[in-house]
């Protein structure tokens, strides 16, 4: 049994908001890509859940991945664009391990080693840099995943991009939310 990866990036999106197209030829990086990592979930039990990371190491012997050089991705290598990478086991089907975005893009200039660095990480960050408040004299009970859609709409998050159980137990007085 072996596992294969494949490694997209929508070049072309311009809103993190909105749903991401894979489909375009220069979308896929797979045979570009030399190592990754992905890291996520939380590390103690009683800790804050830090957004989940992958980092992507890329051949750039071709110069494609190097923002002076005109090419198919001239004029967008670029952070916030969204990243997904899927992983399918033979005989099986295919199943996205990682979805997030690209937080920074780091290209080595040195000739002998010819590689770009894509630093992505996931909703969890987006989500925290929106800030959200809550209004006290505005109560209503909901269920758990009431709320968090709630919440997820007052950040700007796409209801394309989620999948919530609203049907759960009820939260009471859980404060409505606005955008901050």
């Amino acid at each position: 049994m072996s596992v294969t990866y494949e490694f997209k990036v929508d070049w072309d999106a311009t809103d993190w908001t909105a749903t991401p197209d894979f489909t375009q030829a220069i979308d896929d990086i797979t045979s570009y890509v030399i190592s990754f990592s992905i890291d996520r979930g939380k590390k103690v039990e009683l800790g804050n859940s830090p957004a989940g990371i992958a980092d992507i190491t890329l051949d750039n012997s071709s110069k494609r991945f190097s923002p002076p050089y005109a090419g198919p991705l001239s004029g967008k290598m670029r952070p916030w664009l969204p990243v997904r990478i899927r992983a399918t086991v033979t005989g099986g089907s295919a199943l996205v391990i990682y979805t997030g975005f690209i937080s920074r893009i780091s290209v080595n200039p040195n000739i002998s080693v010819q590689k770009v660095y894509l630093y992505c990480t996931d909703g969890m960050d987006l989500l925290a840099r929106n800030m959200v408040t809550t209004n006290k004299d505005d109560r209503d009970a909901t269920s758990d995943g009431g709320a968090i859609d709630k919440l997820l709409n007052a950040a700007g998050w796409s209801a394309s991009k989620r999948s919530l159980d609203t049907d759960g137990g009820d939260v009471l007085d859980y404060p409505s939310v606005t955008e901050y």
